[in-house]
């Protein structure tokens, strides 16, 4: 491919990734706004720790997906007027280290519901893992936790600017860079759902278990309802890997070859805007409480006409 149709490519996925991008910041902010109204509105909900720990994902795709957009209008302008550079140093390294650290958070978000849906079956006698005031400080955590674990990629430099793509991205050449930031952001939130689903499923398997016996006939269905969202959320983490999928395949065309694809960061983050837009959707239907919160408040009233007796 000649650069002019390498311009005309880059350009068409610039704009898919705008537009992919604004649907799940729209969907992503009406879904959190809707969640958050329902939390403070019912401070005596039995689900408002679920509640909040999805609106938790939801923002952070959100937030995620804002410093996505931001990137790409400049990326755009810099496709369209073939300008020569946006490297500016530092500060190119801090949107990327900042723009890495946001997409770190939607696979901890996700790992810290698995957490609580394992501490509702493994220990809902213990009121005290359950309580709303901790998982408000667990997510305060978990979000200095991800910028956190950037860090290390951001003072060892591994964020290179791409000349091409007028954005910083991590060194694809180096496979210890590839693997640290790898196991940083997506490794250990994985296994560790993962972790949580394997040992609640083995407990939850011992049919002579004194979990299982202790357990009243409406807590036995709780159980099982969060052992099914939790393979869900298992599901869903694989499904947000899949956007790794093009960095791994341009690094072994690299190794063949010696040259990194001229499409790698393209690709990437557009595999990123399209499986965070699916995950919007989908993070509603797993998602039992804001489903049925949802449909109720949304769900068309029966309207009763009443009856008139004429008086002959």
């Amino acid at each position: 491919m000649n650069s002019s149709t390498h311009r005309l490519a880059n350009i068409i996925i610039d704009y898919s990734i705008i537009t992919l991008t604004s649907i799940s910041i729209c969907i992503s902010t009406g879904i959190f706004s809707f969640i958050i109204c329902h939390v403070i509105k019912f401070k005596n909900s039995p689900h408002r720790v679920a509640l909040l720990l999805t609106a938790n994902i939801y923002f952070a795709i959100l937030f995620s997906c804002i410093l996505l957009l931001k990137e790409y209008i400049h990326v755009l302008s810099g496709h369209v007027y073939s300008l020569n550079s946006f490297d500016d140093g530092i500060h190119c390294q801090l949107r990327v280290y900042f723009l890495w650290s946001s997409n770190c958070t939607i696979y901890y978000s996700n790992t810290l519901q698995s957490i609580y849906r394992l501490c509702r079956v493994i220990f809902y006698r213990k009121k005290s893992l359950l309580s709303f005031q901790l998982y408000q400080i667990l997510i305060l955590i978990q979000w200095i936790l991800c910028f956190l674990v950037m860090i290390p990629g951001l003072l060892l430099g591994n964020f290179k600017y791409l000349k091409d793509d007028y954005l910083c991205q991590i060194d694809y050449t180096s496979l210890k860079d590839i693997c640290m930031n790898g196991i940083l952001a997506y490794a250990i939130p994985l296994y560790t759902t993962i972790g949580c689903y394997l040992y609640t499923l083995r407990k939850m398997r011992r049919g002579n278990n004194r979990l299982i016996l202790t357990m009243t006939q409406i807590q036995q269905i709780s159980a099982r309802r969060d052992l099914i969202v939790l393979s869900r959320i298992c599901t869903l983490l694989g499904l947000l890997l899949t956007i790794s999928i093009p960095a791994m395949i341009a690094y072994f065309i690299y190794l063949s070859s010696g040259y990194l694809p001229w499409w790698l960061s393209q690709s990437q983050w557009l595999a990123f805007s399209l499986i965070t837009c699916i995950v919007t959707i989908v993070l509603l239907i797993i998602s039992p409480h804001v489903r049925k919160l949802w449909t109720k408040k949304f769900r068309p009233r029966n309207v009763v006409i009443p009856m008139i007796n004429k008086i002959h």
